[in-house]
């Protein structure tokens, strides 16, 4: 069974480009979002099959950037900078938001900003938390004796300075009063668009079937209609029905909001007393938000899928 949700607008798409070793790059504060936000991104990232660096707590020691981080940063299609309150008093992150900046100059590096519970013209202007840290830099900086160094630090707080301001004239994303959940599905979505990401879900080998997936591709694509939709492919056993879910959905399961693909579900429910409950809830995971409620009555599950799939189409072999 394969289900589609919500089919977004305007999505094309092409193969990755083999130069680049991710896709994304997250350059966050370990401190405030390691362990939830940037956490729950990054799983999101991989679960869509979105490639993503994510630096090891190891990694930033010392003062200067590490040769890893700069690679990532240089072998990723784009960048997801997560601007939270301690984000500017590492001097990690300032040196990883002007390199990302520089690689958005030099090549089509994508920057998406997420202003975590941050205020966009406090990143701007460097006030509340990002004021203090730049000031503490500079502190830093006065109290430096060795010529060279002051220099140094100089030409750093500068070059940080501009790209504070520089990220907030990007088209950012706001997290002040929004569900976390929603934002990180924005998020994924918006990079599937922007880097125009391909199917990474293994295509079967179809012959003779051009009409038929057309067919499908056209009913997918059709949003005249405002209530749910189900597309059953009926036939004789072996004539290439789950061959051609299979095709229709690696091509397009990417351009939907949520997505679902289970096959032998008559064997899975076979193999279990209780196998239906395991296909529904692989289904409801999949297509909304997982729960950690037990559910032990399959009419429950029925409803609730029922629910979550309200007003958006389906397609069934």
């Amino acid at each position: 069974m394969v289900v589609l949700s919500e089919l977004c607008e305007g999505s094309s798409c092409s193969s990755t480009h083999n130069c680049h070793r991710h896709d994304v790059f997250l350059s966050f504060r370990g401190v405030d979002t390691r362990h939830g936000f940037t956490n729950h991104l990054y799983n999101a990232l991989m679960h869509a099959n979105i490639t993503t660096f994510l630096d090891d707590e190891d990694i930033k020691t010392g003062e200067d950037l590490k040769p890893e981080l700069e690679s990532g940063i240089r072998g990723s299609r784009a960048s997801v900078i997560v601007l939270s309150k301690n984000y500017a008093t590492s001097t990690w992150c300032l040196d990883e938001l002007v390199l990302i900046l520089e690689q958005r100059m030099k090549s089509n590096h994508v920057v998406i900003p997420i202003f975590y519970h941050v205020k966009p013209s406090h990143v701007r202007k460097q006030q509340s938390s990002f004021g203090d840290a730049m000031a503490k830099h500079r502190q830093k900086m006065e109290a430096e004796t060795n010529s060279n160094k002051r220099s140094q630090w100089a030409q750093k707080i500068e070059l940080w300075n501009k790209a504070l301001t520089g990220v907030v004239d990007l088209k950012g994303k706001d997290a002040n009063g929004r569900s976390e959940v929603e934002l990180i599905d924005e998020i994924v979505k918006d990079i599937f668009h922007r880097l125009r990401i391909s199917s990474r879900f293994p295509l079967p080998q179809l012959i003779g079937m051009e009409g038929s997936i057309n067919f499908v591709t056209s009913w997918l694509k059709d949003t005249s209609s405002h209530t749910t939709n189900i597309l059953t492919i009926l036939g004789m056993g072996g004539i290439g029905k789950t061959s051609l879910a299979k095709y229709v959905y690696a091509l397009h399961f990417h351009e939907f909001d949520k997505s679902s693909f289970i096959e032998d579900i008559g064997r899975k429910c076979e193999e279990k007393s209780n196998g239906i409950l395991d296909v529904q809830k692989q289904l409801f995971d999949d297509i909304s938000k997982p729960s950690s409620v037990q559910v032990l009555d399959d009419s429950i599950y029925t409803s609730m899928i029922e629910n979550a799939v309200a007003r958006k189409k389906e397609l069934k072999s």
